[in-house]
């Protein structure tokens, strides 16, 4: 699935308080910086738009690949579009073009800001060391697990998932168990967490703080997947990238964990059984026992990792001590966040 003011003057508050932490740390206990406030919103409903129109036009020409026709009655058949989704090509464009067309207008809004656009969207190195930028991807296949249980001991899963579920099947059984879980894992990791974490969740923790930040986010990325089933299932994985991500202080932690998480996820339907068989393959048992102790494995650190590493902005120097420094109080200072 970013914070500051637009105005060139204002890009986290007076030009006389510089903020000089990551844009994701939000504005500096007490001073309010609401913004536009409203632009975050502005770009999840045009997002929202764009992605559905891409995602139309891509089904049509995907079955016009696939078929060699379109027509109302074939869009309307489950076979049909099961043979769609069965091809290499077909299912490429229905999953790669839609989220290319979901991040572009936070990618337009990010170049058009006057913030650097890898403060805007979080593309910094933040503070935690890379070692737990991988503690923290995987513990999320555990998160999105745990959500999955709790979810299916209350809610049937819905017709979409379960295709969804056939498709990766299929795929994998034909040799493309890779690069489906490369397409799967990598596009949503770039395309969603640039719009959700990168510039809707910086931006609304400027106006509002990481709480009101984070849940709005995530209740966005949620809403967004579209099926009731997904929706909920996925919203305890919002909560877990952004706060990630907040406390990183960078968005690559977000983004290999959500690539972690699909990648997983994929490799366990195509493992898994099928509905109406009661084994487990003896891949699919070492499969989750390896991603069971990695996550354990990195739980355990990433809880030592959170009081190891503390938020950057308490380590910076008090404000009256940048009177004379001569640090720019729109770019961050040398040992600070580096952008990418």
């Amino acid at each position: 699935m970013s914070h500051g003011q637009e105005s060139l003057d204002l890009p986290y508050g007076p030009l006389t308080e510089p903020n000089l932490g990551p844009a994701n740390l939000g504005p500096e206990p007490g001073w309010t910086t609401w913004g536009r406030w409203w632009s975050p919103f502005v770009v999840a409903a045009i997002s929202l738009i764009t992605f559905i129109v891409g995602s139309g036009l891509m089904l049509v020409l995907a079955f016009y690949v696939v078929h060699g026709q379109v027509d109302r009655r074939m869009l309307a058949s489950s076979e049909a579009m099961m043979a769609v989704s069965s091809s290499r090509l077909g299912l490429v464009l229905l999953v790669a073009a839609p989220q290319m067309a979901l991040v572009l207008p936070s990618l337009i809004a990010a170049l058009l800001s006057p913030e650097r656009i890898g403060r805007r969207l979080s593309l910094v190195r933040g503070h935690w060391p890379y070692w737990v930028w991988a503690a923290a991807a995987v513990v999320t296949p555990l998160v999105g697990w745990i959500s999955s249980i709790a979810v299916g001991a209350f809610m049937e899963e819905s017709e979409n998932l379960q295709m969804m579920s056939e498709i990766f099947r299929t795929h994998g059984e034909t040799g493309f168990l890779i690069p489906l879980a490369l397409l799967i894992g990598a596009t949503p990791a770039l395309c969603e967490e640039l719009l959700f974490r990168g510039y809707i969740q910086t931006r609304l923790n400027t106006s509002f703080g990481v709480i009101a930040a984070i849940l709005i986010s995530s209740s966005l990325f949620a809403v967004f997947h579209m099926d009731p089933v997904h929706i909920v299932a996925v919203f305890p994985l919002g909560l877990y990238l952004g706060l990630i991500s907040w406390r990183s202080g960078s968005l690559f932690p977000a983004m290999l964990g959500h690539f972690v998480n699909n990648t997983v996820s994929v490799v366990s339907v195509v493992l898994s059984p099928e509905a109406d068989s009661d084994s487990i393959s003896p891949a699919m048992s070492q499969f989750l026992t390896v991603v069971l102790v990695l996550g354990a494995t990195g739980l355990v650190s990433l809880i030592y990792a959170w009081k190891a590493y503390p938020m950057r902005a308490l380590e910076e120097p008090d404000r009256a001590e940048l009177g004379n420094s001569g640090d720019s109080p729109i770019d961050p200072p040398e040992d600070g966040p580096v952008a990418v």
